[in-house]
């Protein structure tokens, strides 16, 4: 007795040549020949994250002279801002000390300005100015670096004070002290208790029954 074979749904068969499961198949359409297509990864651009307008500020009744965006320490500050609320987007300036250089730019120039976008060239030098060199103006309890390795007192901002963050970092590290290992290590540093909070991984310690 013959065997008898399944040829329903096509079971049973075994993949000829050419078959459309099969790899390395040829198109005979393109000269034989399989396309190949680079595929390359998209490159990432890191943009400044845009404000967004508040719906109750119209833009429009602002004068020509108004400008929409300010350029400050390479940083884009809306126009729409206060000069002490504006300052405050930049890395390294809190709410108090944003307050306090706008007091002493506005005595400076003598006059107030509601809004930045409303500042000439000349006067966003001089805020500049008055930024970079605040350290001078205020006591030092209300800088970022009332302390230095060499002793001073500056105010740092933007690139210089997240690389003077990580150069001390780096020292407890060095150290090996317990904050510097945790901090490498990822762990919390203040006493948090670590079993159900804090947890990055995918582990997951118990599953329930479906």
């Amino acid at each position: 007795m013959a065997k008898k074979t399944n040829t329903k749904g096509g079971k049973g068969k075994k993949p000829t040549k050419g078959s459309k499961g099969q790899k390395g198949q040829k198109n005979p359409k393109k000269g034989g020949k399989q396309d190949l297509v680079k595929v390359t990864k998209t490159e990432r651009v890191f943009k400044q994250k845009t404000r967004p307008v508040p719906t109750h500020i119209d833009l429009t009744k602002e004068g020509s002279d108004f400008k929409q965006i300010v350029r400050l320490v390479n940083r884009d500050v809306p126009g729409y801002l206060s000069i002490g609320n504006g300052i405050k987007t930049i890395y390294g300036v809190s709410d108090r000390l944003g307050k306090v250089i706008d007091k002493v730019f506005c005595k400076k120039i003598g006059k107030d300005i509601k809004k930045i976008g409303y500042l000439s060239e000349e006067e966003i030098i001089l805020l500049e100015e008055t930024l970079l060199n605040i350290d001078k103006e205020v006591p030092a309890w209300m800088i970022n670096r009332s302390k230095t390795s060499d002793g001073r007192s500056l105010n740092l901002i933007m690139a210089d004070l997240k690389l003077e963050i990580r150069k001390d970092l780096q020292k407890l590290g060095k150290m090996k002290s317990y904050r510097g290992l945790r901090l490498q290590w990822g762990l919390t540093v203040r006493g948090q208790k670590t079993k159900s909070s804090f947890r990055r991984s995918g582990a997951v310690g118990v599953t329930k029954k479906k």
